[in-house]
């Protein structure tokens, strides 16, 4: 059975009004950055951030300070600018709090459904339609900050203690106080819930709440409900194939809520610009099939695109990308929604109101060159041109990018990728491994599939395995010219010759082993003989005007990466997934 694909007569092109009735460090910064925790961090949620008001100031002095909050952080004006920006929705983030007062012994400020009804009383006033969200849900729908309380380690929060009948309850709260309110047009059941929710589970809370929403006289020929399938485990589609097999098609004017970010994780860490775009194409599928609503957007990248991007300034690749976003959204049935209408000053990738204001918003689309998913991407020339000559020699300065968008780097023996930069410590070179064992280090040479070659530093030590592989073979940075352990046989993906951006595995003749690296632990390794995501490093040339630039000493740096750190989603652990490919020549397809 086939989902209903019902869609809104006018799809909502709106903005979210997060950090006016939840509270997050982005977009309610000024609390967040003047009621400090007592070693001097900011608080990530808004439970520890009452918390450290109350102990400062007092509940009398905290409650004041909410509610001036919410007087001041979002106005009338703020919707009238809406409306002249050319939007026609907003969506409305809500603790349950606001709707039912908080339960006993939680911090939060509540009830204050007065501020729901003047964004309600101004979207009429003005034409926007609304979309109530209930964001933070009895109990939370998860351990992170969005659902009004962030919780570490997370194993403290267990999907049973999410109160479904009580997110019910406010539910049919919000539906009856809003049904006769004809701009009212969407109610989000929840925000973004846990992974760890059985779909099972999941699908009757929202089958349920369906029900419960439609009975309080929000009628689906007027009011979508809105159904999140954030981070399924099994995937979205899989999730909404499930619920359409479960509800066999009874609700009508549903919609599931993506968030589409392209910043969190391993995989949007990983994927160059190119890439991304092509993420971005390919959920136009999703997108028409299924009845749809992107809640939440920005224009945030993980960190490979910026060093893919060519010679493109920020303002340039944030309005491409934006550009084919929105494209896509309009495919949508529902439509989509920017996160957000205010937000720290210093991330207009998260600033709707910045981004307009600069004209990142108003670009054309670009049409993409076809492909069909063999050998390089020709996005990845047009939008990243390789050098003159693209083929890389025996001498040459490169730079290996890690699956998770850093760059292994070298300080004396130790060796890592810590950082998104192509400095001098992250340059190295291939030097040719002959049959007597001895490297030579420049002969003008390309480098090919099936090469032994030894990886030089700028410190001009080479990258070498040392200890069992059984117990996760470590690398380090050795002085040594001769040992078998630095010696590494390249395989190539698609090529027989290595290329500007070509993807390489490096095998270690001393532990049969492929170098790998891991986000959440320092250091390189040689663990496993899979040929898989975690061992891909992408090579990479300097352009003729690019060199490797000296940088301060590590201890001097912090470790990170680029984009908003700490919002709007959880970075992932990194979970092997088995081998993408077979440690055998063969596997590997070279093309000339």
């Amino acid at each position: 059975m086939e989902q209903n694909r019902d869609a809104l007569a006018k799809p909502w092109e709106g903005v979210n009004l997060g950090g006016w009735l939840l509270l997050e460090p982005g977009p309610s910064y000024p609390l967040f950055t003047h009621h400090l925790q007592k070693d001097k961090s900011e608080a990530r949620c808004e439970w520890d951030l009452m918390k450290v008001m109350r102990e400062t100031m007092g509940k009398p002095g905290a409650c004041e300070a909410i509610k001036s909050h919410r007087e001041t952080h979002t106005t009338k004006a703020d919707f009238q600018r809406i409306r002249a920006c050319g939007l026609n929705a907003v969506r409305l983030p809500v603790g349950y709090w606001v709707v039912t007062e908080p339960r006993p012994r939680e911090p939060y400020v509540g009830r204050a459904l007065e501020y729901v009804d003047r964004a309600v009383a101004w979207a009429e006033e003005l034409g926007l339609q609304i979309v109530l969200d209930l964001h933070g849900c009895p109990g939370g729908e998860s351990p992170e900050a969005p659902c009004g309380r962030r919780q570490r380690p997370e194993s403290r929060w267990n999907w049973r203690h999410w109160d479904f009948a009580a997110s019910l309850n406010v539910l049919q709260v919000l539906a009856k106080r809003y049904a006769s309110r004809a701009c009212v047009t969407g109610l989000a059941v929840c925000n973004e819930p846990s992974g760890e929710i059985p779909a099972k589970a999941l699908i009757s809370y929202y089958s349920r709440a369906v029900d419960v929403i439609r009975k309080a006289g929000m009628d689906a020929s007027r009011v979508a409900v809105v159904l999140p399938v954030f981070q399924r485990p099994e995937g979205e589609e899989a999730f909404m194939a499930q619920w359409t097999k479960t509800t066999r098609g009874r609700h009508r004017n549903v919609c599931f809520d993506v968030h589409c970010y392209h910043c969190f994780e391993n995989l949007f860490h990983g994927k160059t610009f190119a890439q991304q775009l092509r993420a971005v194409q390919e959920n136009i599928g999703m997108f028409k099939r299924y009845p749809m609503v992107a809640g939440e957007w920005a224009l945030c990248l993980g960190r490979a695109t910026w060093n893919t991007c060519g010679d493109m300034d920020e303002d340039k690749v944030m309005s491409i990308f934006a550009a084919q976003q929105l494209e896509a959204f309009r495919t949508a049935s529902h439509g989509s929604f920017f996160w957000n209408w205010k937000e720290d000053p210093e991330n207009k990738d998260w600033h709707f109101q910045q981004a307009y204001d600069q004209g990142l918003l108003k670009r054309a689309p670009l049409a993409l060159p076809s492909w069909d998913g063999t050998g390089e991407d020709p996005l990845e020339e047009m939008l990243h041109p390789s050098p003159e000559d693209p083929v890389v020699y025996y001498g040459d300065t490169v730079f290996l990018r890690v699956f998770h968008g850093m760059y292994i780097d070298v300080q004396g023996r130790s060796v890592d990728c810590r950082w998104s930069d192509k400095g001098e410590w992250q340059a190295f070179s291939f030097c040719e491994v002959l049959k007597d064992g001895k490297s030579v280090e420049s002969t003008r040479r390309a480098v090919r599939h099936r090469d032994v070659v030894r990886i030089r530093a700028s410190n001009n030590h080479y990258l070498s395995v040392t200890g069992d592989a059984a117990q996760g073979a470590a690398v380090v940075a050795s002085r040594a010219k001769r040992s078998q352990e630095g010696e590494f046989e390249v395989f190539l993906e698609n090529s027989a010759v290595l290329k500007h951006r070509g993807i390489a595995y490096f095998l270690s003749r001393a532990s049969a082993t492929v170098l790998d690296a891991d986000d959440a632990s320092d250091g390189v390794f040689a663990r496993w003989a899979d040929f898989g995501h975690w061992q891909a490093v992408a090579v990479e040339r300097p352009s003729e005007l690019q060199r490797p630039v000296a940088l301060p000493s590590p201890r001097n740096r912090s470790k990170g990466h680029s984009g908003h750190s700490g919002h709007r989603g959880s970075k992932d652990s990194p979970v092997r997934d088995g081998p993408a490919l077979k440690r055998k020549a063969e596997a590997l397809t070279c093309a000339d």
